[in-house]
């Protein structure tokens, strides 16, 4: 009798992970929301008029696509 060690394939290039925002929902569709690569253009100029003291975050709706600034 013999045991042959059965191991599956992961591949870890389809893998998506997204961070998003536990208790904060959308306003328009109460979807999830999720950090956005892009910097919003509000974001960009609260941080250069607050002279980097504020940290905006830029994050959008999973369903709707709706961007929100969170400072």
């Amino acid at each position: 009798m013999t045991f042959d060690g059965v191991m599956g394939l992961l591949d870890l290039d389809k893998i998506i992970i997204k961070r998003t925002i536990v208790g904060i929902r959308c306003t328009l569709c109460g979807g999830n929301l999720i950090a956005s690569d892009r910097k919003c253009h509000i974001a960009r100029l609260a941080k250069i008029f607050s002279l980097g003291r504020l940290k905006p975050e830029c994050y959008e709706c999973e369903t709707c696509k709706k961007r929100y600034t969170l400072l």
